[in-house]
């Protein structure tokens, strides 16, 4: 992680704390990080149902706003190849799970489904998620286990409130810069 990003995650981390105190954090982190394995089972679970509907689909009152919020683009979403699936970048000696790949309006891609408290409707807003996207199909696409290549990516960033998520694609020509992002910040990662 770069130092400015280090810098604000350590910021919001000393803050929330100071908000929530050392116990109640950590509750918080716990509770974030659950919500954000039952929205990707949700997700999983929606995806592999044998049904043609995928608004039908009955899920965890905890995550119903999150599923609620991606269900348009659930609509969008077919030809699902891969879900929670690994991938390895044997030249450069990296792995990772990719939540999913598949097509989204015609075009295959590698999706990531976030969750939010706050809206991300710019890119930017999803910080290093578009280099998260850029790794993992750099490992698909060097990866035998799969028989096809990814050249699209497509964060999904998912609200709590049922709100409508945010979809950011990414087509080959977006995602070349963070690939190149990627590959600096994994030689400096190699390098330490």
């Amino acid at each position: 992680m770069p130092p400015d990003q280090a810098f604000y995650l350590e910021r919001w981390k000393r803050r929330m704390i100071a908000q929530l105190g050392e116990e109640g954090f950590r509750e918080y982190s716990l509770n974030i990080f659950r919500q954000g394995k039952l929205f990707h089972a949700a997700i999983e679970d929606t995806l592999t149902q044998e049904t043609s509907s995928k608004e039908d689909h009955e899920c965890p009152a905890e995550v119903s706003g999150y599923i609620e919020s991606v269900s348009n683009v659930l609509n969008d979403i077919t030809g699902v190849r891969a879900i929670e699936s690994a991938v390895h970048h044997s030249a450069l000696q990296y792995l990772g799970i990719v939540d999913c790949v598949a097509q989204y309006r015609g075009s295959l891609c590698v999706i990531d489904w976030k969750t939010s408290e706050k809206p991300k409707p710019f890119l930017r807003q999803t910080y290093d998620n578009p280099l998260q996207v850029a790794a993992y199909i750099g490992a698909l696409n060097c990866d035998h286990n799969y028989n096809y290549q990814v050249e699209n990516g497509l964060i999904v960033v998912a609200y709590k409130d049922g709100s409508p998520a945010h979809t950011h694609f990414l087509n080959s020509e977006h995602i070349m810069p963070f690939w190149e992002k990627w590959l600096l910040r994994l030689e400096e990662y190699v390098e330490k």
